[in-house]
């Protein structure tokens, strides 16, 4: 009998409280759904400049696809107004260094005029200084802002050329560029970084061993240089002088004939 008097009074409260659930659970799934509804908001705001920036981006993409091909001048005046319009979008570092790369494929042109080509090498300047600040760690980019200031005659290649190093040492792709443009600027000999350098020359030797023999061949002054970096490896600097003698004979041989 108690228990059925419990269960007759509970079934007198249940509908009120039954109600109250009903109000607060309400509530609750309004405040998830107003929650969820500002985040795809949130998340629309974010991605819409981005994607709009993405198809403005499409022209200039192909047409960096295709370098080194020669393209007419106008196509990357195209791409570069295609950049400047992205980025009011989306200020992506990515876009900055492709502005750089359409500035520095104008310098291609012969007949361009030396004010010209120095306006172009300085908004080169400029698109690559400012993907860089962006998105610092590109060896790529350090490299090509060292390329550009030795084109204008700018004292900062030795800082460009080290943050270069810094963002990227094994870099087969880029590793006798580079290397070529510290030698030729007098950057590597002599320096505070100069045992940095020379581990570049083995990792040269062991990944592009022509391209550092034939570097040599051009270069013969960069002969004792190169050979100091195999100062405590007596047998790789064996194998080196191997390859040198070599090459030059195919060399002076392919001359003669």
């Amino acid at each position: 009998m108690v228990i059925i008097a419990i269960t007759i009074n509970m079934a007198r409260i249940n509908p009120t409280a039954l109600n109250n659930l009903s109000m607060v659970k309400f509530k609750l799934q309004s405040l998830s759904a107003v929650i969820l509804g500002l985040l795809c908001l949130a998340v629309l705001i974010l991605a819409v400049p981005r994607f709009v920036a993405s198809l403005y981006a499409l022209y200039p993409e192909s047409v960096l696809s295709q370098m080194p091909a020669h393209l007419p001048t106008d196509t990357y005046l195209n791409s570069i107004k295609a950049l400047d319009d992205a980025l009011t979008w989306d200020d992506n570092p990515e876009y900055w260094q492709a502005k750089g790369l359409c500035f520095l494929a104008l310098l291609n042109f012969s007949n361009t005029s030396v004010v010209q080509r120095r306006l172009w090498l300085i908004d080169a300047k400029l698109a690559i200084s400012k993907g860089l600040s962006g998105s610092p760690v590109d060896a790529f980019a350090w490299f090509r802002l060292a390329v550009v200031n030795k084109m204008l005659n700018v004292d900062a290649i030795s800082e460009d050329l080290r943050l270069s190093l810094y963002a990227g040492r094994v870099e087969p792709e880029l590793l006798m560029h580079r290397l070529e443009l510290a030698y030729f600027s007098s950057l590597v000999l002599g320096s505070d970084e100069s045992g940095l350098w020379l581990k570049q020359v083995n990792l040269a030797w062991q990944l592009t061993p022509t391209k550092l023999v034939a570097f040599v061949i051009e270069n013969p002054y960069a002969q004792e240089w190169v050979e100091s970096a195999f100062v405590y490896d007596v047998e790789q600097l064996k194998h080196f002088n191997q390859a040198y003698d070599n090459a030059t004979k195919k060399s002076i041989t392919t001359r003669t004939h």
